[in-house]
């Protein structure tokens, strides 16, 4: 029977496999983020600019949120 202990080491600790989905949701991310930032250069519409500029804005968030949260949890784990 594992200790309360154990159970949270356990808890903190991430898996080849969450890491390996943790790495390709970074990837997606960056990628949707540079595609957006091209998309400005091509538009032609202020609105258009404005949504583009909106969506890599929102991608950058969402990568700097799961390395935050990968960095927590790496610290709480040592």
């Amino acid at each position: 029977m594992f200790t309360q202990q154990a159970q949270q080491q356990g808890m903190n600790t991430v898996s080849s496999k969450e890491l390996s989905y943790i790495t390709d949701c970074l990837k997606n991310e960056e990628l949707l983020a540079k595609m957006a930032a091209q998309a400005i250069s091509a538009c032609h519409t202020p609105q258009l600019k404005q949504k583009m500029t909106h969506i890599a804005q929102d991608r950058l968030q969402h990568t700097d949120q799961l390395l935050r949260t990968l960095q927590q949890h790496t610290q709480m784990a040592h």
